[in-house]
């Protein structure tokens, strides 16, 4: 998709900026099924970062949290472009930063995405594994937390996930290691819809990554007809057990 640099760091219309941002991803993807969230500072204009900020590029390389398992850490190498920083591979932790603050991540939801699921059923029905159904979200909110009081955002932040070319998918309630997972007596239904574009959410500069998350995270289980009992890995008060 071709638009012009200046025009987008010139922004300051929030929904038309995430409107061409979501064209551009959409493009980028075609009919590859992905996993994408995205983080942005309310006020575009307010923040312009250094991309030659060397602590910048370290915390975008080496994101906060578990160092195995499904997080928000790129596929390098991590180019910097006019717009800011951008990885190459558009199917496999992708990680795009705009100088305005906006960050987001992608990866298509894949044998790795549907941890040990056979391939011939993959293709039918994918099984939306729920570590990274929750680690994802959760490593990208610890992420743009601390880059939110690196660059000295003051302003609310929104978040969009979304789970794209999903039609079939399906999400098991609980934990993989439980019971109530292998041998669930609520009935599993795939999902009907080939999207899941799930509402903006806005919180507060100084918002906690794990609850915020978590928020996130709970459309896609109302979406399969499950409450936020059956979303594993969180404690009572909203913190991620997975560190």
């Amino acid at each position: 998709m071709e638009y012009d640099i200046a025009e987008i760091l010139e922004i300051r219309d929030i929904s038309k900026f995430l409107n061409l941002m979501q064209e551009a991803f959409e493009a980028q993807v075609g009919s590859q099924k992905t996993f994408r969230i995205t983080g942005t500072p309310v006020e575009l204009g307010k923040t312009e970062a250094d991309p030659g900020n060397r602590e910048l590029l370290d915390l975008l390389e080496d994101p906060p949290g578990r160092q195995g398992g499904w997080n928000a850490k790129p596929l390098r190498p991590l180019r910097r472009n006019s717009l800011g920083f951008e990885t190459d591979r558009p199917d496999f932790h992708h990680l795009k930063f705009i100088k305005n603050g906006h960050l987001e991540f992608w990866t298509a939801i894949d044998d790795h995405f549907s941890w040990r699921q056979k391939v011939a059923e993959q293709k039918i029905h994918p099984i939306l594994y729920p570590y990274p159904v929750v680690e994802y979200p959760v490593s990208f909110l610890r992420l743009y937390r601390r880059l939110v009081d690196l660059l000295g955002i003051k302003s609310d932040c929104t978040f969009q996930m979304q789970y794209l070319n999903v039609q079939g998918a399906i999400l098991r309630p609980y934990q993989p290691e439980s019971i109530g997972y292998d041998h669930s007596i609520e009935g599993i239904r795939p999902l009907e819809r080939p999207r899941l574009l799930f509402p903006k959410k806005r919180f507060p500069s100084n918002f906690d990554p794990d609850p915020t998350a978590l928020e996130l995270i709970k459309d896609l289980y109302f979406e399969f007809g499950y409450d936020q009992s059956h979303i594993p890995f969180f404690d009572p008060n909203g913190q991620c057990r997975l560190k």
